[in-house]
Parts: structure tokens; C-alpha cells; sequence
């Protein structure tokens, strides 16, 4: 146990959802004073289910300033993960609901950590902040910290979440005492991450795709197959963010740096691998009228090496899957086996 965390109050925004959760789970086991807060719009309190005992949840939602202000009180460390997420067709669909609602979160939060002279926070940025020129191709050189500006983002998204960054990079400035980290995360999975295929990320569907098959809707992926990303496991995820919290200590500003794993494959082969560790034959089937907003995103990381002292991802994108497959499939048995007593 690091005894840093030990009785120290923290708020853990959108604390039952995908990032929150696996933070508050950690925190937890360190000794920490968890405050976790959540709307549940798309947080699941059982994804605390096993810590309920030794945290504080408290459902609010953030875009009413009074919320973040009770949120806010009494914390010395702030883990910003609240906001409008989803799959990339949320993004597309709804441009100007997530961007009004992440920018109105991140504000109450932002003066509400301030008024609570919360010292740290950490703020949980997006690779979607660099310029859509940058991602046109499967094999695009890797983003650099700098490329970011001159901005423009291919979603609103990432336009939301380089406000954020300027925001609290202002308010460092304005308060010497306020400490925080900027990271932009890349691809994180795991965990306690939304499965539906109408708001899910890749990975998290494609395991739920598998794990239901031949149950559910057809293998199909969304394109052609051939667009790049780059996959980060959340507990490689979660030890940078705590790292960063160390590097307050020499640095007021840390960051922005990238979070994310320097490899990269393309949605057919995360697609396979997925199949391969399910050990059933699933065919896979494509729609490349589909049109594809990024092709290629991978990301440098030598920054965040610099800054959190040689950090680097340790889990595997094999060992990921493996990890993700069987965390899903253990969701997806009881409905499988429900399914099975209706037909018999």
C-alpha cells in the first residue's frame, strides 16, 4: 500500500463510470478518503459494488454549479473524469450536446475545485484535442504534445477538452498553490466500459459482439477495417494518473502529455484477435460505406516518460484483450445461460 493516499480525501468525478470506477477501486485499496460522484446517466453503481463500504458516493450531476461545489468540499485531490462520452457516432451525432455539456462540467468543476482549495487535480484529456489533418492516414507519423495547435480537432469532443486544458492552465497560473495534470488519453480500455454497440468503444463492443455470438446481431464492423488505432489497458492508465499526482510535487503544470500505448493496429486485426481469444469461429463482416472521421491515430509518448519517471504501459494489447474478454464474458454468462432455459 502507498501510504501517500492514506486518509487522503479524494473526488473521484464520474466515479461509477468506465475511468472512475477503476480509480475509485484503486484508491480504495491505498487507504484514500474516496468521494465518489456520478449522474448515473451512464455510471452503474455496481460497478462499486465491492467498495460501497469504504467510500462515500454521492449521486449529483455536475452540470448544476451547486453540485460540483458539495462535490468539491473538503478534497485535496480532484480525478476529473466526468463528461458527455461515447462512441465516436455519439460524437457525430450529438456534436453540440457533448461539447455543451462537457464544457459546462468542466467549468463548475473547475471554480468549484478552486473555491474548495482542492491543491491537485488531475484532468482527464483527450488525443482527440489534435487537428483532424494529422489523422487522414492508416500510418500517420505519431502526435506530438505541440501538434495540437493550431487547433482544429475533428470533434467537438476535443474541442471541449482543449478548453479544459487551457482553463486549468490558467487557473495554475492564477493560483500558485493549485497543482494539476493534463493528460490526453489515447484508447483506454477495460474494465467496467460501456459494451452497447450504439455508444461503446471499440473493444468493449467487439468483446460483447463475441461473447453473445451466435446470440446477438452479426459480427459487423463499422468501415472498412483498415484504420489504425492505438489501445492503452486502464491499469496502465491509472498508475500514469497517479504518477502525475507525484510529479505535482516538483511541477505545478504537468503536462500535457500523452497517455496511451506507442503501438498500433488496425480495427480488423483488434477485431480478429478479439474473435481468436473468444475460441469460437465468428465471422467478421464490414460496412466501408461508412464513412471514417480519423484514420490513423497513434501517439508519441516520450513526454510522459520524461515526466512520470520512465513510466510505461506494461500490459499488452494480447494480455488486454485476454483480460477485457473474460471481464465481459462473465457479464454476458448469465444472459447467455437466460437465453438457453427460454429455448429449451
Amino acid at each position: 500500500m502507498n501510504t501517500k493516499w492514506r486518509e487522503r480525501p479524494v473526488l473521484i468525478t464520474g466515479g461509477a463510470g468506465f475511468l472512475g470506477a477503476n480509480m475509485a477501486r484503486r484508491l480504495a485499496a491505498e487507504g484514500a478518503r474516496v468521494r465518489a460522484v456520478d449522474n448515473l446517466e451512464r455510471g452503474r453503481l455496481e460497478h462499486l459494488a465491492e467498495i460501497r463500504d469504504r467510500i462515500e458516493f454521492i449521486e449529483l450531476d455536475l452540470r448544476d454549479p451547486a453540485a460540483a461545489r458539495r462535490a468539491a468540499e473538503g478534497m485535496q485531490v480532484v480525478f476529473h473524469f466526468a463528461a458527455r462520452v461515447g462512441g465516436i457516432q455519439v460524437y457525430l451525432d450529438r456534436p453540440g450536446s457533448v461539447l455543451l455539456n462537457n464544457v459546462l462540467i468542466d467549468q463548475n468543476v473547475f471554480q468549484a475545485a478552486v473555491e474548495a482549495r482542492a491543491a491537485s487535480f488531475v484532468y482527464a484529456g483527450s488525443a482527440h484535442v489534435y487537428p483532424e489533418a494529422r489523422q487522414q492516414a492508416p500510418d500517420a507519423a505519431p502526435l506530438r504534445e505541440e501538434e495540437a495547435y493550431p487547433a482544429r480537432p475533428a470533434l467537438t469532443y476535443g474541442w471541449g477538452k482543449l478548453l479544459g486544458e487551457i482553463t486549468l492552465e490558467a487557473l495554475a497560473r492564477e493560483h500558485p498553490w493549485f497543482r494539476v495534470s493534463l493528460a490526453r488519453i489515447m484508447g483506454a480500455y477495460g474494465y467496467h466500459q460501456d459494451t452497447d454497440p450504439a455508444t461503446g468503444s471499440a473493444i468493449p463492443v467487439f468483446c460483447r459482439r463475441a461473447a453473445r455470438w451466435p446470440e446477438g446481431a452479426p459480427f459487423r464492423i463499422r468501415g472498412t477495417g483498415r484504420e489504425t488505432r492505438s489501445y492503452i489497458f486502464v491499469d496502465d492508465v491509472l498508475d500514469a494518473l497517479l504518477l502525475s499526482v507525484e510529479a505535482q510535487e516538483r511541477l505545478q503544470v504537468v503536462g500535457p502529455f500523452n497517455l496511451a500505448n506507442e503501438g498500433r493496429a488496425t480495427i480488423a486485426e483488434i477485431a480478429e484477435r478479439v474473435v481468436q481469444v473468444s475460441g469460437k469461429d465468428i465471422p467478421l463482416t464490414f460496412d466501408p460505406a461508412v464513412p471514417t472521421a480519423l484514420w490513423g491515430q497513434a501517439a508519441d509518448c516520450s513526454l510522459a516518460r520524461r515526466l512520470l519517471g520512465g513510466w510505461t504501459p506494461r500490459v499488452s494489447l494480447e494480455e488486454g484483450l485476454r483480460r477485457m474478454y473474460a471481464h465481459v464474458g462473465k457479464r454476458e454468462e448469465p444472459r447467455n445461460r437466460q437465453n438457453t432455459r427460454k429455448r429449451s
